[in-house]
């Protein structure tokens, strides 16, 4: 397995780092051109504006855009290369010392999830199914887990997402944090062995505030969303709990 590390070209402190943190590990590193959402021009064909305003609730946000394009990016990146797992990071993020045992021992795990959250923004209520060592737990979660610096997927998860996360309607972390649609299951590992909220660079896609649609509009489309995708992750994300703690074994 390799690492995918999204990286802009004029961010090159930012891959520096990335590559000084590796190269602390045995996990291989590969540069993924990331998207400047600035340079895009809009309509554009990957990004549906108006599904976004109706379930997002917030108008547009360039950056957010070229971010989520260059998470597919990444992906389609890792599916060319025929493994069976691919590490999507972005550029910001700290490696705790125990990543790669912690990765490892989460691994033998994999015939549980085909997506695995390393990293966020927020715990997401997890709710621990496995011991993984060094302190930390395979969990599956039952709130959203904000943030999407560091993940694993399967070549199962690879194949449907990216096709059926495009045209993008939400920001990548929403969208990724929804597995069940795609008939896909999730975990994490918690405490994080990555971390995003370490602050060594500036965000380069948080820049300027996206506003908030009208209240009116806001409980006419997004709230009713909101509430059907979070009664959906505590449905499909007990049951994928309940089976992943009544197993025998989690190892394979």
């Amino acid at each position: 397995m390799r690492a995918y590390l999204i990286n802009l070209a004029a961010a090159a402190d930012r891959l520096a780092h990335m590559e000084r943190a590796f190269a602390a590990t045995s996990i291989p590193l590969e540069r993924v051109p990331a998207i400047d959402g600035n340079a895009l021009t809009l309509p554009h064909p990957g990004y549906d504006e108006r599904l976004y305003h109706r379930r997002h609730g917030r108008t547009t946000k360039p950056g957010e855009i070229g971010c989520y394009l260059a998470h597919i990016r990444a992906i389609e990146t890792f599916l060319a290369s025929g493994e069976d797992h691919g590490l999507i990071c972005e550029d910001d993020l700290t490696l705790l010392p125990h990543f790669e045992p912690v990765l490892t021992a989460t691994l033998r795990t994999a015939r549980h999830w085909n997506v695995l959250r390393l990293s966020g923004l927020s715990p997401g209520h997890p709710a621990p199914v496995a011991d993984l060592g060094h302190g930390c737990r395979l969990c599956v979660n039952f709130g959203r887990l904000k943030g999407a610096g560091a993940y694993v997927l399967d070549r199962a998860a690879a194949t449907r997402l990216a096709t059926g996360l495009l045209p993008m309607w939400l920001p990548w972390d929403h969208a990724i944090d929804r597995e069940w649609p795609f008939g896909l299951r999730a975990c994490s590992v918690f405490p994080f062995p990555a971390s995003q909220t370490d602050q060594l660079f500036r965000s380069s896609i948080q820049g300027g505030q996206a506003r908030k649609l009208s209240p009116l509009r806001r409980w006419a489309t997004t709230y009713p969303y909101q509430i059907r995708t979070e009664l959906s992750r505590w449905i499909r994300r007990g049951l994928h709990y309940l089976r992943l703690k009544s197993a025998r074994t989690l190892t394979d």
